[in-house]
């Protein structure tokens, strides 16, 4: 069964065929109608058939009055008069012929036209009514989320090309847009549970801090019973740091952004948050810019990046953190590197998740608050495993932040509660 032919193409090569064959149908139209009349308003045959009885006359008048020269002369007027005669009405037979032939000449032109318009409407309704179709199914594809196919070769004289970029950079762009609603719906969903469960662990762990204390105070003298006090106290006191995190998953401090001097922030946290025996270094250009943002939040970030980057070397050979800064296309950047094993290829994407932890006792919320913390400061973060081994966590901000995006971790926290 052949393919049923498309609406479109259809529609396209009516349109075409039309164009092509009612200007020049019309035109021969015209034509004949035009010759028509100009031959009856004419009347040439008419006019000489008076002038040639009127001649005869004149020359049989002319034979009779015995002048012998006007005799003459009136004989060869008569011959080219009756010459004359002859030669009109040939015209009026040709014409008349004409005016039946020139109609058939111009249907029979009109239907070659036809013919070839039909063969070229096919042709061009085909070209144009493909990559209409192919545009209208990539814009279907798109509606539904589906990939678009991969580009192939086409010649460069393709005048669909700017559509199907156009169209590729959309669904790029759509694609980036989902991904991005369903990070910040998962951050939301995320921030709400964890917001539910610091709630539920503060509970309980307040009157069990007080009966700690209390147990301290009366608790026998035994080695077994301070262990076990000890035990307690150290458990009960993870929990609370436990909740803390977890209550500062999405919330940003109160009050507006300031000038921050990143220098100045990270070689404190450098030599706060890092063993003393641990060899660093920090790195930074004299003319680095000052950023705008929420110093406790960034202190938080940058710490559990050197937190991190602490535990990750602890007892390696060569151990090592190092902190340099720069400024690249308007952002200040933070490398954050470290000479440990570095990151596995397979969890290089998962590890700024909220659930994803690779130590025995992480919460997997502290690259996350990294994350969440440097995004709603404009900014972004990425992280590699370095050539020369070690992994490199790395944080861009931009010199003046935007005061939608350091508003919209507050948004977020507002909506999660």
């Amino acid at each position: 069964m052949p393919p049923r032919r498309k609406p479109f193409e259809r529609r396209l090569r009516k349109a075409l065929l039309l164009f092509s064959v009612l200007p020049s149908l019309l035109l021969v139209g015209v034509g004949t109608f035009m010759l028509s009349r100009s031959v009856r308003l004419n009347d040439a045959v008419g006019a000489w058939e008076r002038v040639g009885r009127s001649g005869g006359d004149l020359v049989s008048r002319a034979e009779q009055s015995g002048d012998t020269a006007l005799a003459r002369a009136a004989a060869v007027h008569r011959a080219e008069l009756e010459e004359s005669i002859t030669n009109a009405r040939r015209w009026e037979y040709l014409l008349k012929r004409g005016l039946v032939l020139i109609p058939l000449a111009g249907l029979a032109a009109g239907a070659l036209l036809a013919v070839l318009a039909l063969r070229a409407s096919r042709r061009i309704g085909r070209r144009l009514s493909a990559p209409v179709e192919e545009l209208a199914d990539w814009a279907g594809m798109i509606g539904q989320g589906e990939p678009l196919p991969a580009p192939h070769g086409r010649s460069k004289s393709d005048e669909f090309a700017v559509l199907r970029n156009a169209l590729r950079r959309m669904a790029s762009e759509l694609e980036t847009s989902r991904e991005r609603a369903l990070e910040a719906e998962r951050a939301r969903t995320w921030i709400g549970m964890a917001r539910r469960v610091a709630h539920e662990l503060k509970n309980p762990l307040t009157p069990i801090r007080f009966a700690l204390r209390t147990l301290e105070r009366t608790a026998p003298p035994r080695e077994d019973a301070r262990e076990a006090l000890e035990v307690l106290a150290a458990e009960s006191g993870r929990l609370e740091e436990l909740a803390r995190t977890f209550a500062q998953l999405g919330r940003m401090p109160e009050g507006p952004p300031s000038e921050i001097d990143l220098v100045e922030m990270l070689d404190y946290l450098r030599r706060s948050h890092l063993p003393a025996e641990l060899p660093s270094s920090l790195r930074a250009p004299d003319d680095l810019p000052r950023v705008q943002g929420h110093h406790d939040a960034l202190s938080r970030a940058f710490g559990n990046l050197l937190l991190n980057a602490g535990e990750a070397v602890q007892g390696r050979p060569g151990a090592r953190v190092d902190v340099v800064l720069g400024m690249l296309d308007g952002e200040v950047q933070v490398r954050v590197m470290d000479a440990g094993p570095g990151i596995a290829p397979e969890i290089v994407e998962r590890i700024w998740e909220p659930d994803f932890t690779t130590r025995a006792r992480g919460t997997g919320l502290g690259l996350a608050l990294v994350q969440q913390t440097v995004q709603s400061h404009g900014g972004r973060v990425w992280a590699r495993t370095r050539p020369e081994g070690g992994a490199e966590f790395g944080v861009a901000l931009p010199v003046t932040a935007d005061a939608d995006a350091l508003s919209a971790l507050a948004a977020s926290s507002r909506s999660a509660e």
